[in-house]
């Protein structure tokens, strides 16, 4: 069986540990349907999504592609153990969930991960995103997709899906609004 171990011991491996912490945020914990409870990555990105939500980041180490199901989550290691059984082809295509067209109107936000300022921080996000979408998006999946730095937004061309993108743009969020009545 193939797995994937990262430590955050090694200097190295924070961008790696870090990158797949985000990434698995986003996979479905429910075992509804399967193939969401895995992590998907091929030769060029690392996706979890649930359904509602997708985070996407580049594979810039080369993981071998495949379906891996999380073994292991510790605030300092991470293990992942590639799936024998599906492959990558049975994962829903994220790239039909990802608008063609976007439109700009939310302005950047500078997010801090820091222990200060986190919790003024994750309020902040949620009026911003409200004070200019005026959609209601779940609280816990806006502080899934917080990163680091200057996070930049937009709306799909359904005016709905919210896309969040990291300042040097090497990970990719969206999020589907909660239903408008």
């Amino acid at each position: 069986m193939k797995t994937i171990r990262i430590h955050t011991k090694d200097h190295q491996s924070i961008k790696q540990f870090e990158t797949l912490q985000w990434c698995l945020k986003a996979i479905a914990r429910a075992k509804i349907i399967k193939h969401l409870n895995y992590l998907y990555i091929d030769s060029d990105f690392i996706v979890g999504t649930d359904g509602h939500r997708i985070h996407i980041a580049f594979n810039d180490w080369d993981y071998e592609p495949g379906l891996y199901e999380e073994i292991l989550v510790k605030p300092n290691e991470i293990i992942l153990a590639k799936s024998e059984t599906h492959l990558p082809e049975e994962y829903p295509s994220i790239w039909r969930a990802i608008p063609t067209q976007c439109q700009n109107g939310i302005p950047s936000f500078y997010c801090y991960l820091n222990k200060k300022d986190e919790s003024r921080n994750k309020s902040q996000l949620a009026y911003h995103v409200y004070t200019h979408t005026r959609l209601c998006y779940n609280l816990k999946y806006l502080e899934d997709i917080r990163m680091e730095g200057k996070m930049r937004f937009e709306l799909g061309e359904d005016n709905l899906t919210l896309i969040v993108a990291s300042e040097d743009h090497d990970r990719l969020g969206l999020i589907m609004p909660f239903r408008q009545e």
